[in-house]
């Protein structure tokens, strides 16, 4: 038997909200933990120099998994397993549990505008048999995650994997499969609140000769890290997070994801000005 202490976040911020009831209690919740961003996002702005600075040591939050069938399998891998399929079929305990950013959404009437799967989080190993034991979550079958994961991927959604103490080295804890607009990590991150701070081994790369400028992997970037330039997408290095998504859903695949071993994704958060 192992104990450990339950970190702040990812841990007893989504276990207010994890069972996925809805009640005049996790409705007061939700609200408390949106006003709590709120002041998140003031002492970031009111500090903004100073706190970016202190940040850019913190390390990162979360390692990106990149979408399965983009990428090269073939070459060595560096960081812990990087491929989903492979990640599932190691683990022979699975939790599916209520996704709590979509939840604490739905609960303060912003639902997800991307999906409308709610069950899309997932525990692995030890940490799912503390979860299903505890009620937090389901036991799932390893074909079932994979579709679950499939469907994600189809939908737009980006998988984050978090580790024991946010450390790669350690236990994998979980996956995650986020949206810009829900979660939590992305959502703090566009109201001026917190850097995007990720782990990632893959950056997407065009080829302008199959670009056709349609615009698509602009629309489906959670990242923000594309645009068009002279009907051309072009990738601004420094905010992607090698996904794969781009490359996924690109209707001509004229993207493709591209190997750079370990590096660390910072972006600090927009200033807002109040007029």
């Amino acid at each position: 038997m192992v104990y450990r202490l339950a970190p702040f976040f990812p841990g007893l911020l989504e276990f207010t909200l994890m069972r996925g009831e809805t009640n005049e209690k996790t409705k007061k919740l939700a609200q408390l933990w949106q006003d709590f961003f709120n002041k998140i996002v003031d002492g970031t702005q009111e500090n903004y120099d100073s706190m970016m600075e202190n940040l850019k040591n913190a390390g990162t939050i979360d390692r990106i998994i990149p979408v399965g069938e983009e990428i090269d399998v073939k070459q060595e891998m560096v960081l812990p397993i990087e491929q989903i399929t492979k990640i599932i079929e190691e683990h022979d305990t699975i939790a599916l549990m209520t996704c709590y950013c979509r939840h604490r959404k739905d609960l303060i009437n912003d639902p997800c505008k991307v999906t409308s799967v709610r069950k899309n989080c997932f525990g692995l190993g030890r940490t799912a048999e503390f979860l299903i034991s505890q009620n937090f979550a389901e036991p799932i079958s390893k074909e079932e995650a994979l579709r679950i994961m499939k469907e994600c991927e189809d939908a737009g959604l980006v998988h984050k994997a978090f580790h024991n103490g946010l450390d790669p080295s350690k236990e994998l804890d979980g996956i995650c499969n986020c949206c810009k607009c829900c979660c939590g990590t992305f959502d703090i991150h566009y109201a001026g609140g917190f850097p995007l701070m990720s782990l990632t081994s893959y950056l997407a790369k065009v080829n302008e000769e199959d670009c056709t400028g349609c615009s698509t992997c602009v629309e489906k970037c959670n990242a923000e890290a594309i645009k068009l330039e002279d009907a051309i997408a072009v990738i601004n290095k420094e905010r992607c997070i090698g996904c794969g998504i781009c490359a996924h859903h690109c209707p001509e695949e004229a993207i493709n994801m591209e190997r750079t071993g370990p590096r660390n994704v910072f972006v600090p958060p927009p200033r807002i000005t109040s007029n």
